[in-house]
């Protein structure tokens, strides 16, 4: 039998731990306004969802401050009334009344606690697709490395709701409630609780003064090491083999030793703080016992307001002292919240109108990319354009950006100046997921991830079908070599494909690009690591691509490339140095060789490496 599961899980939990009508109610104050509709990607829309539940969490605080008078309510009449009447029915009335106002009290602490939890739950849902593309846009080449994930900064906030944070900081607007009921019991009770809240509230201030910039410090130190720890994890492969670790362990040390340091002084400083109150606490509340004693000798007081005095008392600095010792996770969850803010600003509007995928032109203008921050762009004023059923190689020496070109043809790197459109249209006016159907890429670095074969060619695609991914196979010429292995498709890949070779790994990823027939493909030295078959596979697949009226532009050091082509771009030093059709760029590359030969002009330096390496 399947098991029932709760229509809202990020909300109310399991049914075992929420009684039905608990779980109603909860998730009525959690229903978001009709005008929200998650995801998010704006904190003023997420707080403006919470609205409504923070209203309530304020109403229960109200109630729960309110009937926290019970407890020395009930020792006052004891004192003053039981005990002088000896009346035992007076007592058990006394008792039925506070034990059903303390039940309903514990009631109403648990259903706001459990609030809190759906509220940092709905934080959690609404921001989380917003927070992904942030995490991801961290990947992308030319992007700064922020001081924070923006996972951690979501899972701070979301931590600080679910803490008793929200809760001390609501009980501790009701806090008036206890010092005006000091005075009716005594005046001289009420100055007293003043100075003693205003000792407190010192601390507090003291508490934010000293030790938020000694926290703030290190948080961001602490996530400077663990950024360093997972670069070099990353690069592990490099560092071992090129004797680095030994060094890079050094760096890492040090940031962490630093770090640590940074979070014992901030830590000491929090302790100590919080030992401050808990010291001044528990004075105040013996010597309220004190000042109830000599009002008592001074027949100013009776019995029973010592005691509800001591009570109320310790109530009315009790948020207070709750408050300093959740600073610490209150800054955290402010700076985390400020970082979202200004993150979530960046992230670019999705379009609302869904174009139609191009299908017939591919045109650069004038384009210049360069890296983000940097002023030099990389590559500078090039212009081309191509139909539909057009193979182009780029050639060019390392360093002329031919990689630049690539990763701007697919969206990677923004256009400093200058355009590229697709039937006439920028890149940024699809959706993320519609120009990942239209647009088939494969990088220098092949990256495949955890998973089957078969999943790695239908770029995880849950919708797949069979068909598609045996047709990408096909057409990359790697079909035979996968139904090879002992469990074909299915074979897992291993983490970043380490369990297959560099030669396989590129000629599934090369699969991976020609999944769902796009119409540009964009590959970037795609014969690497290929051998004689993978290299006349790779041919093919180009010479099937223009077939179908596709683009394929091809990045390459060899000339064998060209077979499959039938324009050449050259790049030189980031500039445009030829660019026609395919016959004709040669034809001129080989009239300047023999004229090179006999003294007369000189072959581009692109050209002349990629004959040189053809011949070699």
């Amino acid at each position: 039998m399947k098991a029932k599961t709760c229509a809202n899980p990020g909300y109310c939990g399991s049914h075992k731990q929420n009684s039905p009508m608990l779980k109603r109610l909860l998730d009525r104050l959690l229903a978001p306004p009709p005008e929200i509709v998650a995801p998010l990607a704006d904190m003023a829309a997420v707080l403006h969802g919470l609205k409504r539940p923070l209203l309530t969490a304020a109403i229960f605080s109200g109630f729960i401050n309110v009937l926290a008078l019970g407890s020395p309510l009930f020792m006052l009449q004891v004192y003053d009334r039981v005990l002088p009447s000896h009346n035992l029915d007076t007592l058990v009335a006394f008792i039925l009344l506070f034990v059903a106002v303390f039940a309903f009290n514990a009631a109403l602490e648990n259903t706001r606690s459990r609030l809190f939890a759906r509220m940092g739950a709905f934080v959690d849902r609404s921001l989380s697709d917003a927070v992904y593309t942030l995490n991801i846009g961290m990947g992308l080449p030319g992007r700064p490395a922020p001081a924070s994930s923006p996972f951690r900064d979501l899972e701070q906030l979301r931590s600080f709701l679910t803490s008793g944070g929200p809760g001390a900081l609501f009980d501790l607007v009701w806090t008036p409630i206890y010092v005006a009921f000091m005075f009716l019991l005594h005046p001289w009770m009420g100055v007293f609780t003043l100075c003693c809240i205003a000792l407190l509230a010192g601390v507090t201030l003291m508490t934010h003064r000293l030790a938020s910039p000694l926290q703030v410090r290190a948080l961001q130190n602490a996530q400077e090491a663990n950024t360093l720890a997972e670069s070099i994890r990353l690069s592990a492969e490099t560092l071992v083999p090129s004797g680095m670790s030994g060094r890079f362990r050094a760096l890492w040390q040090q940031k962490n030793e630093t770090a640590g340091a940074d979070l014992i002084a901030a830590a000491d400083s929090s302790t100590g703080f919080n030992s401050l109150s808990r010291f001044l606490r528990i004075t105040m509340q013996s010597l309220i016992l004190a000042l109830g004693a000599f009002l008592l000798l001074r027949n100013e007081a009776s019995g029973g307001i010592i005691i509800a005095g001591s009570i109320l008392l310790g109530r009315a600095l009790a948020p207070v002292e709750s408050t300093i010792g959740q600073w610490r996770g209150f800054v955290a969850a402010r700076l985390a919240y400020d970082r979202l803010k200004e993150s979530l600003r960046k992230l670019p509007d999705e379009p609302a109108l869904r174009l139609p995928p191009p299908q017939r032109q591919l045109s650069v203008q004038q384009l210049s990319v360069g890296l983000p921050g940097k002023p030099q762009p990389l590559l500078h004023n090039v212009n081309f354009e191509l139909l539909a059923g057009d193979g182009m190689a780029v050639l060019g020496p390392s360093g002329s950006g031919k990689s630049t070109l690539a990763r701007a043809l697919v969206g990677l790197l923004p256009a400093a100046r200058g355009r590229i459109a697709f039937d006439g249209s920028l890149l940024a006016q699809w959706r993320e997921e519609d120009a990942g159907r239209f647009l088939g890429c494969m990088s220098q670095t092949v990256e495949l991830f955890a998973g089957t074969v078969a999943q790695n060619i239908a770029r995880f695609d849950p919708q797949a079908s069979d068909e598609d991914i045996l047709k990408a196979a096909e057409m990359a010429g790697v079909d035979r070599l996968v139904r090879s292995f002992d469990k074909g498709f299915e074979t897992e890949v291993g983490p970043r494909g380490s369990h297959l070779s560099a030669g396989q790994r590129q000629r599934i990823a090369l699969a991976r690009a020609l999944y769902g027939d796009p119409f540009v493909l964009v590959l970037d030295e795609p014969n690497a690591a290929l051998d004689h078959d993978g290299e006349a596979a790779l041919l093919r697949a180009i010479e099937a691509v223009r077939r179908r009226q596709g683009i394929a532009i091809v990045i390459a050091h060899r000339l064998s490339t060209l077979k499959g082509i039938n324009k050449v771009l050259v790049l030189e030093k980031g500039q445009q140095a030829a660019f026609g059709p395919r016959d004709e760029v040669l034809k001129e590359a080989a009239a300047r060789a023999q004229a090179a030969r006999t003294g007369g002009a000189v072959l581009p330096p692109a050209l002349e490496t990629a004959m040189k390496r053809e011949q070699a």
